[in-house]
């Protein structure tokens, strides 16, 4: 199966640049003020130079305007909403061209409060936390193996290279998100370890059908 991979949490150019060498397939760009991993909301002058892989802007709670103008300053494709942003703002942004969203896991999934997002490109399942993400921790993705049909979603939440094969085994996602999970401080990636972690997941692809990890 192919599985899309995005490297969030970027913070700077080196390392925009090394995660597009290692082959991911989405850039993410922290601009929640709350979040450790932010790059600021004037950070649009250099993550729009970057080539190589379409760039992902992540809110929460964030004014409507201020999310319009930082996707337009940055040149971003995709903004992904960590927030209790509606399925109405998230169809206003852009809905299923634009918009990924993402909603917080702890014990259960509410696949209601998932079927309310079909209009969006994507849905992303990440573990719960009082900051929206960045949390370094999983959740069971045993919770993920019987998913309506529905938006196709990606998995995020406590990822790394050892783990993401097991996952993508498990949720079956369409994609995978991973930011502490391949960092070497907070902020800062390491370059082998994002280039394991896409060599492991593009190995999942490569698998018989079948096979265990």
């Amino acid at each position: 199966m192919s599985v899309t991979v995005k490297i969030c949490g970027l913070t700077n150019p080196g390392d925009a640049s090394a995660a597009v060498e290692a082959g991911a397939d989405f850039l993410g760009f922290v601009f929640d003020p709350a979040s450790p991993r932010c790059v600021g909301l004037t950070a649009g002058s250099w993550i729009r130079q970057i080539e190589g892989a379409p760039t992902v802007g992540v809110f929460r709670d964030q004014d409507p305007d201020v999310v319009r103008k930082v996707r337009g300053d940055a040149g971003l494709r995709l903004v992904q909403l960590h927030g209790h942003e509606s399925p109405e703002l998230c169809v206003e942004l852009g809905g299923s061209e634009r918009v990924i969203k993402a909603i917080p896991v702890i014990e259960s999934i509410d696949w209601g409060l998932v079927a309310a997002y079909a209009q969006v490109a994507r849905v992303l399942f990440d573990t719960g936390s009082p900051r929206g993400g960045g949390t370094g921790r999983t959740f069971d993705w045993n919770l993920l193996a019987a998913a309506p049909n529905g938006p196709a979603f990606w998995l995020a939440g406590g990822l790394t290279p050892e783990n993401v094969a097991r996952a993508i085994e498990t949720a079956r996602p369409h994609g995978v998100d991973v930011a502490t999970g391949v960092e070497v401080a907070v902020g800062r990636k390491d370059a082998g370890k994002m280039g394991a972690f896409v060599a492991a997941v593009r190995g999942m692809a490569q698998r018989p059908k079948g096979t265990s990890v």
